[in-house]
């Protein structure tokens, strides 16, 4: 009973310092989640674990390596806003797949996006190919879309 009362304590302090950490990255680190932002969350997770359920490891090595964990996310966040050089590094930068409703299928091969699944993206969201002007893969994995301009040329009255 004694060391249930101990694991249900360490889980409720490693749960308000794990929301704590999430909550002083920022919105954009859990919104938006990049390849460093992916990594610290699962890290963090495994920190919170292992003080969860290893009770001979002192909680306070678990706590310390949460925050440190999230100070370190949040220093290159920091780092990022400042340093565009940085964040092209640690965030990626974005990858043209169509252009003027052309599949660029050396971008996709590079990506490993298949068309399929390109298609797939354009069908949600209501779009077809030979209206897309732009579609690049945002580092965040996400597939975003400009289309072209529907404007007609005004007509000359003689």
């Amino acid at each position: 009973m004694a060391e249930l009362a101990t694991l249900i304590y360490r889980t409720a302090i490693l749960y308000i310092v794990a929301l704590i950490v999430f909550r002083s990255m920022g919105k954009r680190t859990l919104a938006k989640m990049g390849p460093f932002d992916f990594a610290v969350i699962i890290m963090i997770g495994e920190a919170v674990a292992i003080g969860m359920e290893d009770t001979k490891t002192p909680l306070m090595n678990a706590i310390g390596i949460t925050v440190a964990l999230g100070v370190l996310q949040f220093l290159l966040t920091w780092l990022n806003v400042r340093f565009r050089w940085l964040e092209k590094i640690t965030q990626g930068v974005p990858t043209r797949l169509v252009v003027d409703g052309r599949i660029d299928e050396q971008e996709l091969t590079r990506e490993r996006v298949s068309s399929a699944d390109l298609l797939m993206e354009l069908r949600q969201k209501d779009t077809q190919l030979k209206d897309v002007k732009e579609a690049r893969l945002e580092p965040t994995g996400e597939i975003s879309i400009s289309k072209k301009s529907n404007k007609s040329k005004p007509k000359n009255k003689a």
